[in-house]
């Protein structure tokens, strides 16, 4: 499609999206800070450096350890509440969501009209404009049939 025609959208669905976003942005801070106090950029990248520390193959056990059971705990805690949704590429430098992450949900909120639907749009619209142009007398002498047909009306001077 060369030029989109927009459908419909969904500003609701895309605001709830962003509101439900918007309220893990918190975890997702918290869990960056918490990454910082472990030296680490991911929970895996910690998991990886404090087994080859301890020499445990359990990260719990190595973390316990080590006395950073509780701050891997929480880790592993905002990790199923953040559960993907968002992550630290997703926030700008004030730790708000990116436009661009913004511009996205919007657009997977909005429906596009197909060319097939823009032509039948463009000839509905051309009927309308005919039958609109006609007078309120003229317009007397149309209907519809059962068959949802627009035909003369019985009662019209032009059915013969």
């Amino acid at each position: 499609m060369n030029s989109k025609k927009v459908k419909k959208e969904n500003e609701y669905l895309a605001n709830k999206e962003i509101a439900e976003l918007n309220k893990v942005i918190v975890l997702v801070v918290e869990s960056e800070d918490l990454l910082e106090q472990l030296e680490s950029k991911s929970i895996s990248e910690f998991e990886t450096t404090i087994n080859k520390k301890s020499g445990f193959v359990n990260s719990l056990m190595s973390a316990t350890a080590y006395g950073k059971e509780d701050i891997y705990t929480r880790l592993l805690e905002l990790e199923k509440q953040i559960a993907g949704k968002l992550t630290s590429n997703d926030l700008d430098t004030d730790k708000r969501l990116k436009k661009s992450l913004i511009a996205k949900i919007k657009e997977s909120n909005r429906q596009y009209y197909t060319e097939a639907e823009l032509t039948s749009k463009k000839a509905l619209e051309d009927v309308i404009k005919t039958f609109n142009d006609l007078s309120y007398m003229e317009r007397q002498q149309l209907g519809f049939n059962h068959s949802n047909e627009l035909v003369f009306s019985p009662f019209s001077e032009f059915r013969f």
